[in-house]
């Protein structure tokens, strides 16, 4: 599984990736050796609109250009398994799927009312659910795909 590291002038892009359930980790502030680094211990390719990091070898260098476009060219260059909404779009971990009664006290009552289903991050104490936003979610991921 290709996972990437994704740095701070790409927030959108690492976002997106999530979304798509690909691990996309958001790069820390600091040095590009230490970018480097992580890149290295963990198997990710570096995702930059810096010039110099981007001549490393496990580094991919973007132009200014919208996150669909970056996405559709990752996805287009490497083997990624698209599996939408199946990380945190916060924090990259894995979301869990939750039962509904589980969730009651926990998201707003016309949600709860509303929606069968729900998904949880436990690291960022994050509930998910197919709301109106979904449609539009989805809509831009198959734009994406295309």
């Amino acid at each position: 599984m290709t996972k990437f590291l994704v740095d701070r002038m790409l927030g959108q892009t690492a976002k997106w990736l999530r979304l798509l359930g690909i691990d996309a980790e958001y790069a820390p502030e600091g040095q590009d050796e230490k970018l480097v680094e992580i890149a290295d211990e963990e198997d990710r390719i570096i995702i930059t609109r810096d010039k110099e990091l981007g001549r490393e070898e496990n580094a991919i260098l973007v132009e200014k250009e919208p996150p669909e476009s970056i996405i559709k060219d990752v996805i287009e260059e490497y083997e990624v398994e698209i599996k939408p909404l199946e990380r945190c779009s916060k924090c990259n971990e894995l979301v869990e799927k939750v039962d509904k009664e589980d969730v009651e006290d926990e998201v707003p009552e016309n949600v709860f009312e509303l929606n069968e289903e729900f998904w949880y991050c436990e690291k960022c104490d994050q509930y998910y659910w197919r709301g109106s936003h979904w449609e539009k979610i989805m809509d831009k991921i198959d734009d994406m795909l295309r």
